[in-house]
């Protein structure tokens, strides 16, 4: 089963304050301990001469810190494996690409997602879509994941606003 969401955010900050924070070791520190749980580690942060910025990042749940749909699959544990490129587009514009791999498990995820100047602020725009190959429970499961996903990609908007207004 397959099931996307559509996301849509404001900041207040400007886009290049957002991809300045994104190629940056301590907002990514600040981010991985939003996380609730799962033990997140960074695994990889590089930002290349075109200015596109790869990270990948490494979250590991155990079955009692799994939320009731996803321990319908039975899993003693749960390693999720996120991938995030951010590069410039023309006009002024961020796109992002984000994947989530859960490795040994029938999910996986991934969010597409357009930043754009807006007046001063930010204007984030997107989906987020995620795969689950289960019969039966797939479609439950799928919708679960996918608004976890959606929200967690909405919710690094306000992890990345309140690191900003506390880099003034």
């Amino acid at each position: 089963m397959q099931r996307s969401l559509p996301l849509t955010a404001e900041s207040p900050h400007p886009l290049q304050r957002i991809k300045c924070a994104f190629e940056d070791p301590a907002y990514w520190a600040v981010r991985l301990g939003a996380f609730e749980g799962g033990s997140p580690t960074l695994d990889s942060l590089s930002t290349d001469a075109s200015g596109r910025t790869s990270v990948a990042m490494t979250m590991r749940f155990g079955g009692d810190q799994l939320p009731d749909p996803i321990r319908r699959l039975r899993l003693a544990s749960l390693e999720i494996v996120q991938r995030e490129q951010w590069y410039p587009v023309d006009g002024g514009t961020v796109r992002g690409d984000i994947t989530v791999d859960a490795p040994r498990t029938p999910l996986s995820g991934r969010g597409a997602v357009e930043l754009t100047p807006a007046g001063p602020g930010t204007h984030l725009t997107g989906t987020a879509t995620v795969k689950v190959n289960v019969p039966l429970i797939g479609g439950t499961i799928a919708t679960f994941v996918a608004g976890q996903l959606a929200n967690g990609i909405v919710d690094v908007v306000a992890v990345t606003d309140a690191w900003l207004s506390g880099q003034r």
